[in-house]
């Protein structure tokens, strides 16, 4: 009998225990980030079994405003903080915003579109609607479809800024061009993964998305092209290793931003990504990590003599 009593003390706490609300970490923000932090949050919780991480897109502004309103723990975003949003979220709690990783910004299209590159001026003139059939850029005689992001999304202010209005060129392009919106005809999406679709589906199709998801997540869907700056400097194709040796002009910070008094959960996880742990997995999602590998900084370091 006082075996069946200590058996059936066992079953009941080991049910209790099973049956215990995980606590939850909230992430949204950038669609380009997403899959990289579903991919951490999977790897997270692995060895965090208490801890549930939900991972939402929506865009960077989205998921800035959402922190700003106390809905989530951590706000991810492919841009940084405008003046305006850090004075907004700092009036709701002490803030921090990490750098976690690089990223290259694809220029995607059909795979079955002959054009196989081209450079800031064409793209520019196909975001503005200025270039409107594809043999203007050296392709075939078919209208282009251009397929854009919401204004929420941190890679098509990225885009808007570096490409359509040419900052990427010099101050003096940037000025002339500063008032050139994207073309009035263009698809507008939520989401990459609406994106990718609308491509896969439509051959004169072309628009932009975070390298990760261009080259990891739909690389059977879509074709990214080669870039260049100017029409004479070398074409270069989106790759972390040339993200990584700045050959691949395309590229920007990828940041997480988060409240630091809301808590050890937050803390933990922040130490997760930013560790050598999480920065493995970030380069092996399709991105570029934010600091060396450990073996690269020791062997940096000059020995004491």
């Amino acid at each position: 009998m006082r075996h069946l009593q200590i058996l059936f003390y066992i079953c009941v706490t080991t049910f209790l225990f099973s049956c215990k609300e995980k606590e939850s970490l909230k992430i949204a923000g950038s669609e380009t980030m997403n899959s990289m932090f579903r991919y951490l949050a999977a790897e997270y919780e692995e060895s965090h079994s208490s801890i549930k991480v939900t991972v939402e897109g929506g865009g960077s502004e989205s998921g800035i405003d959402r922190l700003r309103k106390g809905e989530i723990d951590l706000a991810i975003s492919s841009r940084d903080l405008n003046q305006a949003e850090f004075d907004d979220l700092r009036k709701t709690g002490n803030l921090d915003k990490v750098r976690v990783a690089y990223d290259g910004v694809a220029i995607v299209v059909n795979p079955s579109n002959p054009v196989a590159k081209l450079h800031l001026s064409q793209i520019s003139d196909i975001l503005s609607g200025t270039a409107k059939n594809w043999k203007e850029v050296g392709g075939s005689d078919a209208p282009i479809q251009l397929v854009i992001r919401n204004d929420k999304s941190g890679t098509q202010d990225y885009i808007e800024n570096h490409i359509l209005r040419q900052k990427d060129l010099s101050p003096a392009d940037f000025e002339k061009h500063k008032s050139r919106n994207f073309s009035p005809t263009a698809k507008i999406v939520k989401d990459n993964a609406e994106m990718a679709k609308f491509i896969s589906e439509n051959p004169n199709a072309v628009g932009y998305m975070g390298m990760g998801s261009a080259v990891i997540d739909n690389k059977d869907k879509l074709k990214s092209l080669e870039y260049a700056k100017r029409p004479n400097d070398p074409y270069v194709t989106p790759s972390i290793k040339n993200v990584y040796e700045r050959k691949y002009r395309l590229s920007r910070e990828l940041f997480v931003v988060y409240k630091t008094d809301q808590g050890g959960k937050i803390d933990e996880f922040i130490t997760f990504i930013t560790g050598e742990q999480g920065q493995a997995l970030i380069l092996k999602s399709g991105y570029l990590r934010a600091s060396l590998p450990e073996v690269e900084v020791n062997a940096t370091v000059e020995q004491p003599k």
